[in-house]
C-alpha cells in the first residue's frame, strides 16, 4: 500500500489517496487544449517524509519534513494560477500530515520530539485569509528519563494521520505507547470544529496494542478510523471505530478478520472505503455507509499478486483503487456512489516495472493514474472519457528507487504529482489539463 492517504471532504496524505471538492463551474466544460506538462520542480534536499493536499480553490499545499538537526516541518504551496509561496518552517517536529478544506484552511499535523519526553502531537492551521496560526500541542507529554527521539524504540506517539472536512472540521489521530517500556500502544484522537481550537486528546481504544491508524471524516463532521489489532499467535484484525458529531467514539466494529497495509477515505455523505490486503499478495476493499455493516469484496484480479495499491474518495462516493501488479502491469476497479465494485481493468501493460502506484481523482471524475520503480509514468482520463497516452513524469534514475509518490487532483482536473526517490531531493510536477 502508499504510505499514506490523504483526505479531503474536499476529502492524506499520506501520503498516500485523494478525495476532492466540487468545481465551482455551473457547467462541465471539457478541455480545449491537450494537457501540457509543466516542469519538475524541486522542493527539498531528500526530505524524511512528506504529504501533499488540494484545497477547494486550487491551490496545492506540500509539508515536508527537514533534513536539518533537529528536523522542522516545512510547508509550500502553489497557488492556483501556478505561482509558488516562499517556504514556511512550522516548528521542530517529524512525519508531517496535510488536509485542506473547501475555502483554503490548510491544517499541517506532525510529531513533536524532546529528549526526555514522549514524543507529542502538534498542529497549525492556515487561515483563508494568511496566516499560521501558532502550532497548538495536541498531547499531554510525560517524562522519559534517559529517552533520546530518534534512536530506535519509540516511546509516545506514532503513525500519525489527520483528515479535515470541506467545511473544515479536523480530526488527527496517532497510536501512542513504548515496547521498550512494555507499554502496549492505544489509539489517541483530538477534534477541531470548523470554528474553534483543538479539543483534548482523548483515548479512542485502551491499551491493547492497537497501532496504524488511518482515519476519514464525513461533511457533517462524522469521523472513522480504521487501526491495526494483533495479538499474539494471531493475525493482524483491522478494526474501525466512529466518532459520532456528540463527540463520542463508539465501540469497536471488525472490518476484517485479517488485513494488513490499510488505506481509509470518507465521502462527504459519510461512505466510508478501507482497502487492504489480507495475504500481501491480494486486495480488498470494505465499504460502509453512514447507516449499516462493513461489505467487503476481493477487488484485485484473481491470481494476481499485488505489489502495491492506492485509494481515492470523492465528496459523491466514487472510488477508485489503483494497483501494481508483480508482472508489471497496471490495473484499476471502480466502484459508483451507492454501487458495485467493477471488474479491473487495465491501465498500462506488463513488462515493466512497477512497484508504486498513486491516484487521484477530482469530483468532476477527472482521473490519474501514476506508477514507477526507477522512473514515474502516468495516465490521464479527463471525466470519465478516454485515457490519454502513456505519461513519462519523470524519466529512469538508474539506481535510484521511487520511495514515496503522492497525487492530487485540482477541482479544475489539474494533476499535482510529489515524489521522493532514495538519495535524489524531493520533487513535484504538475499536469495542466484545465
Amino acid at each position: 500500500m502508499s504510505a499514506r492517504t490523504t483526505i479531503l471532504t474536499l476529502c492524506t496524505a499520506g501520503a498516500l489517496a485523494v478525495a476532492t471538492i466540487p468545481s465551482a463551474a455551473a457547467e462541465r466544460i471539457g478541455p480545449t487544449a491537450p494537457a501540457q506538462w509543466g516542469p519538475i520542480r524541486t522542493l527539498a534536499p531528500n526530505p524524511q517524509s512528506a504529504a501533499i493536499a488540494v484545497d477547494g480553490q486550487g491551490v496545492v499545499t506540500v509539508a515536508w519534513q527537514s533534513t536539518a538537526f533537529p528536523a522542522t516541518v516545512v510547508v509550500r504551496q502553489r497557488y492556483a494560477d501556478g505561482s509558488w509561496g516562499k517556504r514556511t518552517v512550522l516548528g521542530e517536529g517529524i512525519d508531517p500530515q496535510v488536509a485542506a478544506d473547501r475555502r483554503g484552511r490548510v491544517t499541517v499535523a506532525w510529531v513533536t520530539q524532546r529528549t526526555g519526553h514522549s514524543d507529542g502531537v502538534s498542529a497549525a492551521r492556515l487561515e483563508a485569509s494568511g496566516g499560521w496560526s501558532k502550532p497548538a500541542h495536541l498531547t499531554q507529554d510525560v517524562a522519559v528519563p534517559g529517552y533520546v527521539p530518534g534512536g530506535g524504540a519509540v516511546h509516545g506517539a506514532a503513525d500519525i494521520d489527520l483528515a479535515v472536512s470541506a467545511r473544515g472540521a479536523a480530526v488527527a489521530v496517532w497510536s501512542w505507547g513504548s515496547e521498550e517500556a512494555d507499554v502496549p500502544s492505544r489509539i489517541q484522537s483530538a477534534f477541531r470544529p470548523a470554528a474553534g481550537s483543538w479539543r483534548r486528546a482523548v483515548d479512542v481504544t485502551p491499551r491493547s496494542g492497537a497501532d496504524e491508524p488511518q482515519v476519514g471524516i464525513a461533511g457533517d463532521g462524522t469521523a472513522t478510523v480504521v487501526y491495526g489489532l494483533q495479538t499474539i499467535g494471531h493475525p493482524q484484525q483491522l478494526v474501525s471505530r466512529r466518532r459520532a458529531t456528540t463527540g463520542r467514539w463508539g465501540g469497536p466494529t471488525v472490518v476484517a478478520p485479517e488485513g494488513y497495509d490499510h488505506d481509509v477515505a470518507v465521502s462527504g455523505d459519510g461512505t466510508t472505503v478501507a482497502t487492504f490486503t489480507p495475504d500481501f499478495e491480494q486486495v480488498a476493499a470494505a465499504t460502509r455507509h453512514a447507516v449499516g455493516k462493513w461489505r467487503t469484496r476481493t477487488v484485485s484480479a484473481p491470481g494476481a499478486v499485488v505489489n502495491d495499491a492506492d485509494l481515492a474518495v470523492d465528496v459523491t462516493g466514487h472510488a477508485v483503487v489503483a494497483m501494481t501488479e508483480e508482472d508489471g502491469l497496471v490495473q484499476m476497479v471502480e466502484r459508483s456512489p451507492g454501487g458495485s465494485w467493477s471488474a479491473p481493468t487495465r491501465v498500462a501493460d506488463s513488462g515493466s516495472l512497477a512497484s508504486e502506484v498513486v491516484v487521484s481523482l477530482n469530483a468532476d471524475g477527472d482521473l490519474f493514474v501514476g506508477w514507477g520503480t526507477y522512473g514515474l509514468h502516468g495516465k490521464y482520463r479527463y471525466g470519465g472519457g478516454t485515457w490519454t497516452h502513456r505519461y513519462t513524469v519523470a524519466p529512469d534514475a538508474g539506481v535510484d528507487v521511487l520511495e514515496w509518490v503522492g497525487a492530487v487532483a485540482t477541482p479544475g482536473g489539474d494533476v499535482a504529482i510529489l515524489w521522493d526517490q532514495e538519495a535524489m531531493p524531493l520533487r513535484i510536477r504538475v499536469l495542466r489539463a484545465s
